[in-house]
């Protein structure tokens, strides 16, 4: 695949992961307290997708929608999300904000993570390791 094709699968993704964004956004519950919760679930749940699509694009060989799923259509989805924040953040201190970025990031690699381990990932030198010590129980 040409890198031309490649950048237009991302902007393609993008422009629908955003447009996504903006409708899961209207959907859910307008939360007027300190936590923007529509914004964690967002990014928490965009990480998930990605780290799912990425384990199961190493297990599995090179697939050739990734670039309009991967950084665009989830890139886009959970990049937009933070562009809320400009809003939210506006109103509120900055110990308020931080707790808040702190839980996106610990929630978003979390939500990583758990994509991962659920994407039929390729074995990583731990699982190797777990599985010699069975071997020579």
């Amino acid at each position: 695949m040409t890198r031309a094709a490649q950048l237009g699968l991302v902007l393609v993704g993008g422009s629908l992961g955003g447009a996504l964004r903006i409708v899961l956004g209207e959907a859910l519950p307008d939360t007027s307290g300190p936590v923007p919760w529509d914004l964690l679930l967002i990014n928490v749940v965009g990480s998930l997708a990605l780290g799912w699509a990425v384990a199961r694009t190493q297990a599995h060989g090179p697939w050739h929608l990734f670039p309009a799923v991967g950084p665009g259509l989830l890139g886009g989805f959970t990049t937009f999300s933070s562009i809320a924040v400009l809003e939210w953040s506006a109103g509120t201190s900055t110990a308020e904000s931080a707790a808040v970025l702190l839980a996106t990031i610990a929630g978003a690699v979390a939500g990583a993570a758990l994509g991962w381990w659920l994407g039929d990932r390729p074995p990583t030198p731990l699982d190797e390791q777990a599985v010699f010590e069975e071997e020579n129980e």
